[in-house]
């Protein structure tokens, strides 16, 4: 008796109805059934391990939930898989991206620092866990609400979750405060939203709309990003004009690609989203290239990325050449209001130093109000003062710095 049929059916109610308990059960009862030689399809398959992995996460308390840190029935889980893949490789090598996605939030979520729970938010999506990465984001966003890479994927997870009006408003918000190296990944993120609304809704001004974004996009830089998801507008939009320029894009996002394997892809393009089951994988369109992730620990760098703007220095003593410097990390928000807008709004850097054998750490301290980056002694003494204290009681440093803990 063929039990697939009812056991996937099974596993569609469950995820609707965010069971998770119970899609756990029927995936596993699923992934039996091919372990021991049952038809199923590569697609089918695919799905059925992200809707594990997806149950693994449950409620996403040990990714939302900050002092928690227990994780240990997502990492059994996981290893579980691993273990049971290892003895069917051959049939599981196209869910490699998904396995590599729950592996790094394994890691991630050992580091909670904003940075690491930006690439966790992104990596949800993957999992098909958009509603967790919406409580990421927002979190990562009551410290710094105009961190544009947040924002940005959380366009990405609201797009997944069909509430389209959500994107658009918050990847806006994004535009226009990501600095210039960012605002190519906010496009992106534009150009898809827009699109997806128009293939829900079937209103012209959004297809129109994205392809103004898209051409804003790849004004900017020309990457296969930019390009798939321009690709994606153009053939939603029809347009002959728009699909030759696209063509024309991704044969130089991808030079390796002949003009007649693009023709060939744009082809298969239109055929695949003409005939796309409307149950098919959540399919991530990555908006930023792993370059945004490389390990980049000078406070400039971190600022960027992690509060969306560029900060202003003031040209004092060594400012500038020390906040270029690597090796900066991320304190915490003080309490204390910023003695020039008089606002909660003072972010602490700090980079670790010796002096005399002794364990120092130099002050970055950023306003997301003002837009500046300066040192402690920018600060009158009882301004910085209040600071300091209010951080140490609340984070002390040490706890903080690697070389402090590898001492």
């Amino acid at each position: 008796m063929n039990y697939l049929p009812s056991l996937l059916h099974q596993a569609e109610q469950a995820r609707a109805c965010q069971d998770w308990q119970k899609l756990e059960n029927v995936s596993i009862q699923i992934l039996k059934l091919a372990y021991k030689g049952e038809s199923i399809d590569e697609h089918t398959l695919k799905s059925v391990i992200q809707s594990y992995l997806a149950s693994l996460i449950g409620t996403g308390d040990f990714l939302v939930n900050l002092t928690s840190k227990d994780s240990s029935k997502y990492q059994e889980g996981l290893s579980k898989l691993l273990d049971f893949l290892k003895r069917r490789p051959h049939y599981f090598e196209s869910s490699a991206d998904l396995l590599q996605a729950a592996q790094e939030i394994t890691l991630l979520s050992l580091d909670p620092i904003p940075a690491n729970r930006n690439k966790i938010g992104k990596l949800l999506r993957t999992l098909a866990r958009p509603d967790i990465s919406i409580l990421v984001c927002k979190q990562i966003l009551e410290t710094t609400r105009l961190n544009y890479y947040s924002l940005t994927v959380l366009c990405g997870a609201y797009c997944d979750l069909q509430r389209f009006d959500e994107a658009i408003e918050v990847a806006d918000k994004a535009l226009r405060f990501s600095p210039d190296i960012g605002r190519t990944y906010t496009l992106t993120a534009l150009v898809r939203a827009h699109t997806l609304k128009f293939k829900a809704t079937g209103d012209t001004a959004e297809i129109e709309l994205a392809l103004e974004y898209g051409h804003s996009a790849l004004a900017l830089r020309i990457d296969s990003y930019a390009a798939n998801a321009f690709i994606a507008a153009a053939v939603a939009s029809g347009r002959e004009d728009e699909i030759s320029y696209a063509q024309e894009i991704l044969g130089k996002a991808e030079p390796q690609l002949r003009k007649a394997d693009i023709a060939a892809l744009f082809q298969a393009y239109k055929a695949s989203q003409a005939l796309a089951p409307k149950d098919s994988v959540v399919e991530v369109v990555d908006e930023f290239d792993e370059e945004y992730f490389g390990d980049f620990d000078s406070l400039i760098d971190l600022v960027t990325r992690e509060q969306g703007f560029y900060p202003r220095i003031p040209e004092l003593r060594n400012i500038l050449s020390l906040f270029m410097k690597g090796g900066w990390f991320f304190q915490g928000l003080s309490y204390s209001p910023c003695p020039t807008c008089e606002k909660v709004a003072v972010h602490a850097y700090r980079k670790h130093f010796k002096r005399y054998g002794k364990d120092m750490h130099y002050w970055g301290l950023v306003c997301d109000e003002c837009k500046y980056a300066t040192d402690s002694l920018d600060f009158e003494k009882k301004a910085f003062s209040m600071i300091s204290k209010d951080l140490e009681e609340r984070i002390p440093v040490s706890n903080l710095c690697n070389e402090c803990n590898l001492a």
